[in-house]
């Protein structure tokens, strides 16, 4: 989250070289060495035409026998024989099995893909934000419902909640995903918070400056094989959990004096990463705030959606509009009411026209809504 500045803060909580070829169970066939790769579909297809006309000819002359004899159909046969060998001569090369196929062999269609990822949808999309404590399923204000809109007409019902990974658990999920919602997992990815878990990991030579206006947090050294290693353990706990996402928060923090010579390509580097782990997982990965547009660019094609806050308020949306949209990517942004968002009646209609799912929160997250749409 921004600070009065600003700045990005946060509020709340074929090893041989032999050509192999791709088949549809997401195997490999290896090829003769003399075979080169591209005539390898080639050769498949008329070894399966070969097998078709071996067929009809192995079933013609079964009929002409049995009218006429064998004597007089001995070089039909023999025909029969050549092509059915040939056939199975072409085709051979498939009857060995190996390794999954390379990607750089196999087509698009053909190359083994991931866990389905679910990804927030563009258009209008109902989401909750709460942060501040564990969820109540059982409270109102929680979970969003009865809200309003910006005209003062109901708003539906949540179907994306976006909670804390540490605070909730796995039944929580679970309840949520009964309900037919999405769940996406609140963590941080470029600071230590001293009240998680897992702080204890963290060596004390990548623990930066403390975080302003957060005393309990102190930026992380990205460039750290270490910190990379435990914000990756922070997005398997997502995936234990069951989670459908990830709000990857301080994910730029390039932007503040952080005490590391954090860079925009370092950054960068170090997010795509991430993100390609969640992708592994089976999660989809935002890009939280990031709103300088440089920045918001590099990442778009490997981010699922971007979360950002106060960009109306910044006038940084640039960074997301129309690019994220473009590509078919949801922007979920948010005003806080409680730090001089601009008035919704002015705002909204503006994000609406952008097809941002814009929301008005108070900055604690602490439950209640009001939407744009």
């Amino acid at each position: 989250m921004k600070n009065a500045t600003g700045s990005v803060g946060r509020v709340g909580r074929g090893a041989s070289g032999r050509p192999v070829l791709a088949s549809a169970d997401g195997y490999a066939w290896k090829l003769p060495g003399f075979v080169r790769y591209e005539h390898a579909p080639i050769m498949q297809a008329m070894g399966r035409m070969l097998r078709r006309v071996s067929r009809l000819l192995y079933r013609t002359i079964r009929s002409l026998r049995q009218l006429t004899g064998a004597s007089g159909l001995r070089h039909v046969g023999s025909i029969h024989r050549s092509l059915l060998g040939l056939a199975l001569a072409v085709a051979a090369f498939g009857s060995i099995r190996a390794a999954p196929a390379s990607p750089l062999h196999a087509s698009a269609a053909q190359r083994p893909t991931g866990p389905r990822i679910w990804r927030p949808p563009t258009g209008t999309l109902q989401w909750q934000w709460e942060l501040d404590h564990p969820l109540r399923l059982n409270n109102a204000s929680d979970m969003g419902i009865r809200a309003r809109t910006y005209t003062g007409a109901a708003a539906a019902n949540p179907t994306v909640y976006d909670i804390d990974g540490f605070e909730n658990s796995a039944t929580t999920v679970a309840a949520l995903h009964a309900r037919k919602d999405r769940v996406i997992c609140y963590i941080e990815v470029g600071a230590a918070e001293r009240y998680r878990p897992d702080y204890h990991r963290f060596p004390t030579s990548v623990l930066g400056r403390v975080m302003p206006g957060y005393p309990a947090e102190r930026y992380l050294d990205i460039r750290s094989t270490a910190v990379l290693s435990i914000i990756k353990a922070r997005i398997a706990m997502c995936a234990r959990k069951g989670f459908d996402a990830i709000e990857p928060d301080i994910d730029d923090s390039y932007t503040d004096k952080t005490g590391f010579p954090i860079t925009r390509a370092i950054n960068i580097a170090y997010d795509i990463k991430l993100a390609h782990y969640a992708h592994h997982l089976g999660l989809a990965f935002a890009l939280k705030n990031g709103d300088e547009p440089a920045f918001a660019a590099a990442m778009l094609p490997h981010v699922d959606f971007a979360l950002d806050e106060q960009c109306f308020d910044y006038s940084t949306c640039n960074a997301f509009y129309p690019r994220f949209l473009r590509a078919h990517k949801a922007v979920l942004e948010v005003e806080y009411r409680d730090q001089g968002a601009p008035p919704a009646p002015r705002i909204c209609p503006l994000a609406n026209r952008m097809d941002f799912d814009t929301l008005y929160l108070n900055s604690n997250l602490a439950g209640g809504r009001m939407t744009c749409r």
